[in-house]
Parts: structure tokens; sequence; C-alpha cells
């Protein structure tokens, strides 16, 4: 039965191909690489391989900042130029704490 299969498989592929059955599995196993290898340059990163040093080492985020009203003077020290000190935003009125997004 397998050996009925693989016969009529060498034929289709020939038929179809063109190509003897050799050279069409190994077209195939070379785009198969190259393709993986292209989608590891233009892939996004993996998070399941990130390693654990690197996880253990972020710490935790300081709580939000209450400021109630501010001057546009008093919200340019909340820049991000001072890593000790949040970073704040002022949308319309209303000032938002965008530390986690630096």
């Amino acid at each position: 039965m397998a050996l009925e299969l693989w016969e009529t498989l060498k034929e289709a592929i020939t038929a179809y191909t063109g190509l003897s059955p050799a050279t069409f599995f190994t077209v195939v196993a070379l785009g198969l690489a190259a393709y993986y290898v292209i989608s590891g340059f233009f892939g996004g990163t993996d998070h399941h391989h990130v390693p654990r040093q690197h996880e253990e080492q972020m710490q935790p985020l300081p709580p939000p900042v209450q400021l109630g009203e501010v001057t546009e003077e008093e919200l340019q020290q909340y820049d991000g130029t001072d890593s000790k000190k949040p970073l704040l935003m002022a949308i319309k009125g209303q000032i938002y704490d965008v530390s986690q997004s630096r």
C-alpha cells in the first residue's frame, strides 16, 4: 500500500512540476530553510525565549503621582530627563502618567 502511494506520488510530482522527486524535495527543503532564516530576521520577538535573568532584573514601576493642578513650567520638570521622576503628559488639560511607555 505504501509502495503504491509512493509510486503514485513520484508520478504526480514529475507530471505536475517536471522535476524528479529528489529535485522536488530538495527545492522544498531549501525553500523552507530560506523561509525560516528570512522570517528570523523580520519576525517579531519571541517572548517565550526571554532569559530568566532579564525578568529578574526588571524593577517594579513606582506608584502613580497625584499632582493636582500644575503650571506648564512645573510640568516641564517631569519630561523624562530625570529617571527618578515620573514621565507626565498633559492632553487637553488632563495630566497622565506615561512612565510605563518610556
